[in-house]
């Protein structure tokens, strides 16, 4: 077979399927017109639900737990990798439990800091702790997923980094020969995007009168079912939550008083310094705003 030139041309299959599409919509004004007067003639009644009722307690039970929620506090996080807390040098650091919680006290009570709370507080302290990177960058997006701290979890990603180096440092992968193969999709190129998104349009308001088969009982079916399927989402999610955080991943502090009480007694029986590494996490609140984060500690 030879070379040849060759040029653009519409496809045969584009102009047979854009002829699909015509007779549906030559007939959409007839269809709209016959619609309208069959609603016209539809008697409607309405049915209150009968947990409306409850619904409305539930809605104000939702005020009053987010008010909980909204706590107005403060929260110090420790970790290894911060400059002057961690030990150890270059990119390996570490920090143990009794030290993280030293650390957590010294900030409490720390002079120069003029932003430190002050009075009488409540306090629910965390530490997350591990004997290496990989459980520890794996507690620590446990911790995270459940509450989010920037600090803890720029600790995550830098000990699931070093995790991989210390796995992957000692392979030396070979490169392929050159040039590479590209990956191509057809809509990548302009002349043949304009016309499938022409196609398209065509083709999918035809597709749509095909939605409107269906009976309106099959469809309010359609609705339940799904409303079905999302609480049991939402109870599932809820679950997940709740186990994420069990197990010997953390160690968890409540403690009331003044700053150089609550710092006395986040260092009395702290993990030992056999958990290496260790990221602390320090609520701190007026009293009786952490009713939210102490039961979920389960304190």
């Amino acid at each position: 077979m030879r070379w040849r030139l060759t040029a653009f041309n519409a496809s045969n299959t584009e102009a047979q399927t854009v002829a699909l599409a015509s007779p549906i919509l030559d007939g959409a004004d007839a269809s709209l017109a016959e619609a309208s007067e069959r609603i016209q003639g539809v008697s409607l009644s309405y049915v209150r639900n009968p947990l409306a009722t409850q619904a409305s307690e539930a809605a104000a039970a939702r005020e009053s737990y987010q008010a909980l929620m909204r706590y107005e506090g403060r929260v110090l996080c420790v970790h290894p990798f911060q400059e002057g807390v961690g030990d150890g040098g270059g990119l390996y650091r570490y920090l143990s439990a009794p030290n993280a919680a030293a650390r957590l006290a010294a900030k409490l009570t720390d002079a120069q800091d003029a932003g430190r709370p002050r009075g009488l507080l409540d306090a629910v302290a965390v530490l997350i702790v591990a004997r290496d990177l990989a459980g520890f960058a794996e507690r620590l997006a446990a911790f995270n997923a459940v509450f989010p701290t920037p600090e803890l979890q720029l600790a995550q990603r830098r000990a699931a980094q070093l995790a991989t180096l210390e796995q992957e440092k000692w392979i030396l992968p070979d490169a392929p020969l050159t040039p590479l193969w590209v990956a191509r999709d057809g809509v990548q190129i302009p002349r043949l995007a304009q016309h499938g998104r022409a196609v398209g349009a065509q083709l999918a308001t035809a597709q749509g009168y095909a939605a409107e088969t269906p009976s309106p009982v099959a469809e309010l079916q359609a609705v339940i079912e799904r409303k079905r399927q999302r609480l049991q989402q939402l109870q599932s999610h809820y679950d997940q939550l709740k186990g994420q955080l069990t197990g010997q991943a953390g160690h968890a502090l409540y403690a009331q008083g003044d700053a150089s009480a609550i710092a006395a007694q986040l260092q009395a029986g702290a993990p030992g310094h056999e958990f290496v590494l260790t990221a602390g996490a320090l609520f701190v609140a007026g009293v009786g705003q952490l009713t939210f984060l102490k039961e979920n500690f389960g304190l």
